[in-house]
């Protein structure tokens, strides 16, 4: 194999060239081999399909053109489903089962329909199969990742070697499992979600609801109890609060690095009590341990801001702190004009501006230089309405809430 490395426009460029020394086995399975060099690799810019390179210097120059360097557009594409041999040697190298074993795990998820094989000896998961797992993952990882059983491999192959006591190791592996067990069995209702999106005639009647970031696909909103979303494509189903109603926050994506799902808002309660949360389902069921304390997500009735004070999207939205409940007031997505309102995420407290004096509040990214998760509040007044300390004809006012004159005056 030939690799050459080139220069254009600032540009670097990579050209590769093979030419077959001796065939080998290849001789007589020569379909095989042509099949096998026209699946695309990553580390391969054609694909497979390499020719002899003509000789090369160091420091040569060339012309571009189509003649003697023809374009050609290729389209990324995702890794190939595993191979029998590949699954063999992945196995293999975690530590997964025996030569004699490993023959045997595989026959057992094609007989249990978790995978069918395709043409040339690939397995193609099923869709039972891919759920299986997904709801296993959602549950517990340890159970799809190949740590566990590499473990007790390696715990056998020590008690074979004299390295440990058989009788110690089998009470250890079996308080692991009875521990896992356990945990599995609190947390199943996970795995009947699952399985309830993806087999059940629910799945039809989804609303589209959210764009999924890493998808571009929109999430389904299934209503029945309990409400959830679901991706048709990831097979990924994310809980939601219960007890309250959902509204599309339309063109606004959460701020947590890395997330990026579409917001929606969380409403509950009724008329001039009706409070209205951001959320991000993304971050409402894998909430970070440093955001604060969070509720187990989709567990009971919600009757509050579903996210930690400390996500990155309420922070966003917060303007000062509700030192009566331990929470924050946030500017509440649900409210308009004229009913503007700041809401507290831990309890029913709102503050509300008149409507005949403030006609726009807006929560700005610019942060007290002392209570950073304070935001600075931009409040919009009607002609002639601003409130005193300021002159009647202001017309926009920016200031944090709890420290600034007029605000707290109305």
């Amino acid at each position: 194999q030939t690799r050459v490395e080139a220069q254009c426009a600032g540009e670097n460029f990579i050209a590769r060239g093979r030419q077959m020394v001796k065939p080998g086995w290849m001789a007589v399975m020569q379909l095989r081999y042509d099949d096998e060099e026209d699946e695309y690799d990553e580390d391969d810019d054609e694909g497979g399909d390499e020719a002899a390179m003509p000789a090369f210097n160091k420091g040569d120059k060339y012309e571009l053109n189509e003649a003697n360097f023809p374009l050609k557009e290729r389209k990324t594409e995702p890794p190939g489903y595993l191979t029998e041999s590949e699954l063999i040697s992945l196995m293999e190298k975690h530590g997964i089962g025996t030569d004699a074993s490993i023959p045997t795990h595989i026959n057992n998820i094609c007989e249990r329909n978790y995978v069918q094989i395709a043409q040339g000896r690939r397995l193609v998961p099923t869709q039972l199969g891919t759920v299986l797992v997904q709801g296993y993952y959602r549950i517990d990882a340890d159970l799809v990742l190949p740590l566990v059983r590499s473990s007790i491999e390696k715990q056998c192959d020590l008690i074979a070697r004299g390295g440990a006591d058989k009788d110690a190791v089998v009470a250890a592996c079996l308080a692991a499992f009875e521990r896992k067990f356990g945990y599995f069995v609190k947390n199943i209702e996970r795995m009947d979600t699952l399985f309830e999106a993806s087999f059940s005639p629910l799945t039809a009647g989804g609303k589209p609801w959210s764009q999924c970031p890493r998808t571009k696909r929109f999430l389904q909103l299934i209503q029945s109890r309990p409400m959830r979303l679901y991706n048709k494509v990831t097979e990924e189903v994310f809980s939601l609060p219960q007890g309250g109603q959902f509204k599309l926050m339309s063109g606004r994506n959460c701020p947590a690095p890395g997330c990026g799902y579409e917001l929606s808002m969380y409403v509950i309660g009724v008329g001039k009590d009706q409070r209205g949360y951001p959320i991000c389902p993304n971050c409402y069921n894998n909430p970070q341990p440093e955001w604060g304390h969070a509720q187990a997500p989709g567990k009971g009735m919600c009757m509050e801001c579903p996210l930690p004070d400390g996500a990155p999207v309420v922070r966003a939205w917060t303007v000062c702190d509700d030192d009566e409940t331990g929470g924050v007031f946030i500017l509440d997505p649900n409210s308009a004009a004229p009913a503007w309102r700041l809401v507290s995420t831990r309890s029913n407290f709102i503050i509300a501006f008149p409507g005949d004096v403030v006609k726009k509040l807006t929560v700005l990214k610019e942060t007290h230089p002392e209570h950073t998760s304070h935001h600075l509040l931009q409040v919009d007044f009607h002609p002639g309405k601003a409130p005193p300390p300021l002159a009647p004809d202001t017309a926009t006012h920016k200031c944090f809430v709890m420290e600034d004159e007029a605000l707290v005056g109305l």
